[in-house]
């Protein structure tokens, strides 16, 4: 059971792994996508001025890096079943974010419109794969005839 458990888990964030390791490959195409969907807050105006004078590189490719990062990174934590609470729910909250800027397809008409709905119900589906993970949490399968947990912290 355990083995089905993290081929489960694996599969789920395949499409993240994959995502972010694209996502590094093609940084320059990532950065201008994320541009083309998110405008840098006035607020972060001089923050996002002060890391592209520190790195030589624009604060669209700073997110691109720092969404590459997340995608792969709590992927990891999931399939190695560490911190699994905390990487579902991060998950989670950026497909549900993704999907809403990204994949707007009430924003759009036609073949854009159908592909992206298709995008949005696909990243729906996940999202809520992960918020099951969420409470699931890194919970294994017991052996048989073993119990999950003490009969007196039974509720």
């Amino acid at each position: 059971m355990q083995i089905i458990l993290l081929i489960g888990r694996v599969a789920l964030v395949a499409i993240f792994v994959m995502s972010g390791v694209q996502k590094f490959w093609d940084l320059s195409t990532t950065a201008r996508l994320i541009e083309a969907k998110f405008a840098i807050p006035a607020a972060l105006a001089g923050a996002a001025a002060q890391a592209e004078a520190m790195t030589g590189m624009t604060a669209f490719q700073l997110l691109a890096i720092a969404v590459a990062v997340v995608e792969i990174a709590f992927a990891l934590l999931i399939i190695f079943n560490v911190g699994t609470r905390v990487a579902a729910i991060a998950l989670a909250l950026y497909a549900a974010a993704v999907t809403f800027y990204v994949h707007d397809f009430w924003n759009m008409a036609g073949d854009a419109r159908l592909d992206n709905i298709a995008h949005f119900m696909k990243n729906l589906s996940i999202t809520g794969a992960l918020l099951i993970l969420f409470v699931i949490g890194s919970w294994q399968p017991v052996a048989a005839g073993e119990e999950d947990y003490p009969r007196e912290q039974r509720i």
